[in-house]
């Protein structure tokens, strides 16, 4: 994918390997020192903590997040991370690399592989990610609890597919509570039959009377009569956030016998009228803060000074919280806190009937504050909330780059489908943000309409940058993504002429591009030159992946120049670089991978350079590099030959071949082909042996969908039965037929039992 630059400024303020980690979601709520202390629930939590998932799952108002809190606060005997989801984690890249943040709190060097690999372009969650974590976790010598607070927040599959398949093989290390206001869609019913489940509803988180009477009467010292107690037990069914209003509703009354006949009869929304009572005995000023900084999901002081538009709002905050108004700290040092959800509810909605026009300011307000700290995802939500489409298309169009690198590829499509379609068509900028995220996910016809779009839009200067040169470089790489070697050419030689020389990204995307269809299209020499070229634009940008990317091209061209020696060497010096950067998992080091195996099978180290053969053609998959997985391909079917495996070297020679056919210009794959057939002196034609085919061909993901495929279930069927989603399904099956060649269900299935993987 072509390489971009994020603005100076957002990087600068977000850090420079990625956007800010808001460390108090990483925060262990603090206990009140007027809580219950729930000892027989206790109890339950320390039983199921040698099991697998320990859920809670109640609505809200049950205590969920404070029994969890004081659990973790007496837990001995394994280490407790925590991470409070909300809705902005459902970008599967941004969750990950919170729990993986999360889990650093108490194993820092936990994980540094697999945030690696999540950022890097291609990496699967379930193929790459997590095994690399898991492995990881299963080298930890002491055990790890970690506690994800409101999974309800999170609708996407791609996380729950995930988090399924992490529980399933989850190491005695790490066990995983879940606090959640509705069972989540992870496999619980084959967790209980094994025994690796232990459960709290909302039936055992509700008082008990004797919990009742210690919280009203011993804790709070409201002096109730035990008729008193019993009538607000039965009216709230030990709802604990319900006994909770009603306390705060009787603070201070003379009788408050005749405050609860007010409330103790039939009324359906009781926890609306105690929330409504609590409010409106509050002072004017006090009620001003409340409704109007409820927008927020995190209260700090300088942030509710800022939206509230006041100077004490840290002293107010820390009276609150002394005063027990339904507020929660969410860290030891008390600067953050948190209403209650139900309370905070009514103060939105209470906001919203009497003054709602002051709404589009306060999230401004918000907005402009969370950009100054660097929290880009929340400062687009408020923006977004405002209605202010020009901070939101500002904010979207200089960091989309950065959460690009990131992997958050879903955090910019949410921006993108928040925005007017009539703004994004005036905006070429944002409209690259579409192609960038549509060619990632291989749906290359969206890519292209989006690239029409960028072309149509005004060529105006964005972010400080023009059109012409950024417009170009995508569209000569989607033009090999596309294997139209000729139209590769001929865009990357358009957007070289029209790519300022001061924009180092968009001239270097172009000359990577192009160095390679020059290569693959046999013009060795201008390929070397212009790569050579590259490189030193890759280095004057700080671009290591880049910089690595160009020595594994310039391998491959000093190989097939003769060169063996230089090929090795340049192979060796990116191999170098890779492990210095800790980029063993970016995609733009598979040629250097490819070519340091090609070194290694010259020297006869054949297990050596299959090892690395296989690893690079993965990378390359990763990333649908057509190119690079066929050269990859070719390679390997040398070594299989080599190793007297001619069947298995067939069959990847017909794997390239069906591959560049499909294309509408290969340039001089095929031809290499054939010369690879000429050499090993093979036909090429199909074998029905039975070697085994190498692991990366089919991942295990998309060996189990072709095994349901051979039967007559149908996708959404086998979605249920490996309990994925749909569309995970629909992906796997596409990689199926492109890796075998098929066309359909049925010639899949056929090619299959052909290699024997069936």
């Amino acid at each position: 994918m072509p390489v971009t630059v994020a603005d100076k400024d957002a990087v600068g303020r977000s850090g420079a390997s990625g956007p800010v980690i808001l460390e108090t979601k990483l925060a262990r709520p603090s206990v009140r020192a007027e809580h219950v202390a729930r000892r027989e629930l206790l109890e339950r939590l320390r039983e199921g903590a040698g099991r697998k998932l320990t859920l809670l799952t109640a609505p809200p108002g049950f205590g969920k997040t404070t029994l969890l809190a004081e659990w973790a606060a007496a837990e001995d005997e394994r280490a407790v991370a925590w991470l409070s989801l909300d809705e902005d984690d459902n970008d599967h890249a941004r969750f990950f690399s919170y729990v993986i943040e999360a889990l650093r709190t108490v194993e820092p060097a936990i994980g540094g592989r697999a945030l690696a690999a999540h950022a890097a372009p291609g990496a699967e969650l379930i193929d790459v990610v997590l095994p690399l974590l898991l492995n990881d976790l299963a080298a930890l010598e002491t055990g790890v609890v970690l506690v994800l607070d409101d999974y309800h927040v999170l609708t996407n599959a791609e996380i729950h597919e995930a988090v399924a398949y992490l529980v399933e093989r989850l190491p005695e290390s790490l066990r995983l509570v879940l606090a959640t206001r509705e069972d989540p869609p992870l496999p619980l019913g084959r967790l209980r039959v094994r025994g690796e489940l232990c459960e709290l509803r909302a039936g055992a988180l509700r008082f008990s009377d004797e919990e009742a009477r210690s919280f009203l009467n011993d804790l709070l010292d409201l002096g109730l009569s035990a008729e008193d107690v019993e009538r607000l037990q039965a009216r709230t069914e030990g709802w604990p956030a319900a006994l909770y209003l009603a306390a705060l509703s009787l603070r201070g009354r003379d009788d408050p016998s005749m405050v609860i006949d007010a409330f103790a009869g039939d009324d359906r929304h009781l926890v609306d009228y105690l929330t409504a009572e609590v409010l409106a005995r509050q002072p004017a000023e006090l009620r001003s803060f409340l409704l109007r900084t409820s927008i927020l999901m995190r209260l700090c002081g300088p942030l509710c000074d800022a939206v509230a538009d006041g100077d004490n709002s840290e002293k107010i905050l820390e009276e609150l919280e002394r005063s027990n108004l339904l507020v929660m700290p969410l860290d030891t040092k008390r600067e953050w806190y948190r209403y209650h959800p139900l309370f905070a509810e009514l103060l939105q909605h209470e906001l919203a009937r009497t003054d709602a026009d002051i709404l589009p300011i306060l999230h401004r307000r918000a907005s402009a504050w969370y950009r100054q700290a660097g929290l880009i995802v929340e400062a687009a939500r408020h923006a977004t909330a405002a209605g202010d489409v020009d901070a939101a298309v500002e904010l979207v169009g200089c960091c989309w780059p950065l959460f690009l690198e990131q992997g958050q590829l879903a955090t910019v499509a949410r921006w993108l489908e928040a925005l007017p379609d009539t703004v994004i068509a005036e905006n070429w900028l944002l409209c690259l943000a579409g192609v960038t995220v549509a060619a990632h996910t291989d749906r290359l016809d969206e890519a292209e309409r989006w690239l029409e779009a960028a072309e149509r839009a005004p060529p105006l200067v964005r972010n400080g940058q023009q059109p012409y040169g950024p417009v170009a470089a995508t569209r000569a790489f989607l033009r090999l993504s596309r294997g139209d070697i000729a139209g590769t050419i001929a865009a990357a030689r358009h957007a070289l002429t029209v790519a300022p020389s001061t924009e180092l990204a968009w001239a270097l995307a172009p000359q990577l591009v192009l160095g390679a269809a020059l290569w693959w299209s046999g013009e060795a020499t201008e390929a070397k030159a212009v790569l050579e070229r590259a490189a030193r634009t890759a280095q004057a940008a700080g671009l290591v992946p880049a910089t690595i990317e160009t020595l594994g091209f310039r391998a491959a061209i000093a190989l097939d120049q003769g060169d063996a020696a230089q090929s090795d060497a340049l192979a060796r010096e990116a191999i170098e670089l890779t492990r210095g950067a800790g980029l063993e998992e970016h995609p733009f080091t598979a040629m250097a991978r490819i070519a340091s195996g090609k070194a290694h099978a010259r020297r006869g180290e054949l297990t050596e350079a299959q090892d690395e053969i296989e690893r690079g053609t993965e990378l390359a998959e990763r990333e649908r590099s057509w190119l690079v997985t066929a050269y990859g391909l070719l390679a390997l079917a040398e070594i299989r030959h080599r190793d007297h495996e001619p069947a298995a070297a067939r069959r990847l020679l017909g794997r390239v071949r069906s591959m560049l056919k499909a294309l509408p210009d290969p340039g001089t794959g095929l031809a290499r082909v054939a010369q690879t057939e000429q050499t090993l002196r093979l036909r090429a034609t199909r074998d029905g042996g039975s070697a085994s085919t190498p692991f990366w061909e089919l991942s295990e993901r998309e060996l189990a969908v072709l095994r349901l495929l051979a039967g007559r279930l149908s996708q959404r069927e086998i979605a249920a039965e490996l309990y994925v989603s749909f569309n995970t399904v629909k992906s796997h099956t596409r990689s199926i037929f492109r890796k075998l060649g098929a066309a359909s269900r049925a010639e899949a299935v056929d090619r299959a039992r052909e290699l024997g993987l069936l």
